[in-house]
C-alpha cells in the first residue's frame, strides 16, 4: 500500500509540474534584419551563404538584379559570409567570389548588396547599417542609390552614357518639370531620404538638365495596406513605408547574366485597321492592338435566344494588357516622338453597337449592346470592340504613326524584369 501511495503521489507531482511548465512563456529570440541585392552584371547565378551557422537568411540562386527586398531575420553576431557561383557541378559550386565577416547587432536592420564585376575580380560587398526615418502621417520616404556606371542600353540614349542622371518623381498624368528631386546622382552615390505624400508615382531618370526623353521610367510599387492578420507591404501608397530605389545597369551581353525582357506586343497589324494602329489627337497617342466583331443578341424566328458568334477579328482580338498609370516601352514607329518610355493615360477600349439603342453600355468594365425590346422576331446585332490605350507624347509627329510599332508592358514590381536596359530595383528599408 505504501508503495502504491508513493507511486500515485509521484504521478500527481509530475502532472502538476507539467501543468506549471505549460504556463511558462519561452522568450523569443532577437534578430537583426537584412535585405539582399545582387548588382553584379557580368556573371551567372550566385549563392550568398552564411557559413558559420545554419540560418534561413542566406540568399541563393541569385541572378543579376535578384533581390530579397523585404527585411528577413538574421541571427546577430559575427557572421561569416561567402559568395559562391551557383551550380550543381561541384567543381564550379566550390568557387567563390567573396569571403567576408561582419558583426550584426540585435534588432538592427541592414542592407547587403553585391556590386562591381566578377570577371575583373572587382566584386564588392557593401553592408549598410540602416537608419530609416519615420515618415509623417500620410507620407512615405524614398532615397536613391546609383549602381549603374553607365546608362548604356537605354532607349534614345543620352549621348554621354556615363553622365550622372537627374531623378524625378512624377504623379499620374504629369510630365517631369521644374527641379528634379535628385540632381546628377553620381555612380556609387546615395541620396538622402525625401518624404512624399502617399499615392501613385513614377520614377524617371533623365539626362542632366533635360525633361525628355526618359532614360528609364518605372512605377514605384504601391504596396499593400495591412488587413486583419496580414501586415502591410511597403510602397508608395502605404503611409509609413521607407524605400531605397536602386539604379542598376543593363546586364553584360557577353556574360551568362540574364538577357531577357518583357515580351513585345504588336499594335493591330491588319491591313483594314492600318489607319488606327497609332494615331494622334493633340499630344495624346492612341494605340489599337486589335478588334473583334460579334453577332450578339441573336434570336431565331420563333424568338428563341441563340449564342453569340464571332464574325471578324483583327490584331490581338483582345485586351492590350496594360493598366492606367502603368509604363510601356514603345518602339518601331518611324516618328521618334511616339517611341520610348511612356505612361499609360487610360485604357481606351471602345464598343460600337449596331444598331445603337438606349441602354447600350459602351464604356466601363461591363460593356454590352442592349437587346431589342421585341423578342418575338429574329434578330442579330453587331458589336464591334476596338482594344486601345492612350499615352501622352512630346513633340509634333505626323499622324497617324507609321512603321511596325510594338510595345512592352512594365507593371509595378520591386525587382526589374528588363535586363537589356538600365532599370530600378526597390528595396523596403522599413515596413509600414
Amino acid at each position: 500500500m505504501n508503495r502504491l501511495r508513493l507511486f500515485v503521489c509521484c504521478i500527481v507531482a509530475v502532472g502538476l509540474g507539467c501543468k506549471k511548465d505549460a504556463t511558462f512563456t519561452e522568450p523569443l529570440p532577437h534578430y537583426a534584419a537584412i535585405t539582399w541585392l545582387n548588382a553584379i552584371p557580368d556573371t551567372m547565378q550566385l549563392d550568398v551563404r552564411v557559413v558559420d551557422i545554419s540560418t534561413n537568411a542566406s540568399f541563393m540562386d541569385a541572378d543579376f538584379r535578384s533581390a530579397q527586398p523585404f527585411p528577413i531575420n538574421l541571427e546577430p553576431g559575427a557572421r561569416h559570409i561567402k559568395v559562391f557561383l551557383s551550380s550543381t557541378a561541384d567543381s564550379i559550386a566550390k568557387r567563390f567570389l567573396l569571403d567576408t565577416t561582419y558583426t550584426f547587432d540585435e534588432s538592427q536592420p541592414y542592407f547587403f548588396y553585391l556590386s562591381g564585376r566578377s570577371r575583373a575580380g572587382g566584386t564588392r560587398a557593401t553592408i549598410i547599417t540602416l537608419a530609416p526615418p519615420t515618415p509623417p502621417a500620410g507620407q512615405f520616404a524614398i532615397r536613391f542609390l546609383n549602381l549603374a556606371p553607365s546608362t548604356a542600353g537605354s532607349i534614345r540614349a543620352i549621348p554621354d552614357t556615363t553622365a550622372a542622371p537627374d531623378i524625378f518623381i512624377t504623379k499620374r498624368n504629369v510630365r517631369p518639370a521644374g527641379a528634379p528631386i535628385v540632381s546628377g546622382l553620381a555612380f556609387g552615390a546615395m541620396s538622402p531620404y525625401v518624404f512624399v505624400d502617399t499615392g501613385a508615382y513614377r520614377v524617371e531618370l533623365l539626362a542632366p538638365g533635360s525633361t525628355d526623353p526618359a532614360i528609364v521610367q518605372v512605377m514605384i510599387p504601391p504596396g499593400t495596406l495591412a488587413s486583419a492578420g496580414t501586415p502591410g507591404i511597403g510602397g508608395s501608397g502605404v503611409s509609413g513605408s521607407v524605400l531605397t530605389a536602386v539604379i542598376v545597369a543593363r546586364s553584360d551581353p557577353t556574360s551568362r547574366a540574364p538577357q531577357t525582357r518583357p515580351t513585345s506586343q504588336r499594335t493591330d497589324t491588319s491591313v483594314s485597321e492600318a489607319s488606327r494602329r497609332i494615331t494622334l489627337g493633340g499630344d495624346t497617342a492612341t494605340v489599337q492592338v486589335g478588334s473583334i466583331t460579334i453577332l450578339t443578341n441573336r434570336r431565331s424566328s420563333s424568338g428563341a435566344a441563340r449564342v453569340d458568334t464571332t464574325i471578324a477579328r483583327t490584331g490581338t482580338a483582345g485586351s492590350s494588357g496594360v493598366t492606367a498609370g502603368g509604363v510601356v516601352l514603345v518602339s518601331g514607329a518611324n516618328e521618334l516622338e511616339y517611341n520610348g518610355w511612356q505612361e499609360v493615360l487610360s485604357v481606351a477600349d471602345t464598343l460600337i453597337c449596331r444598331p445603337g439603342r438606349a441602354g447600350d453600355v459602351v464604356t466601363g468594365n461591363n460593356r454590352r449592346c442592349v437587346a431589342p425590346a421585341d423578342t418575338t422576331v429574329a434578330n442579330a446585332d453587331t458589336a464591334l470592340t476596338r482594344f486601345r490605350f492612350r499615352y501622352r507624347i512630346v513633340g509634333a509627329p505626323a499622324s497617324p504613326g507609321t512603321g511596325t510599332v510594338v510595345y512592352r508592358n512594365y507593371p509595378p514590381v520591386y525587382t526589374a524584369p528588363d535586363f537589356v536596359t538600365p532599370q530600378v530595383n526597390f528595396m523596403v528599408d522599413k515596413r509600414p
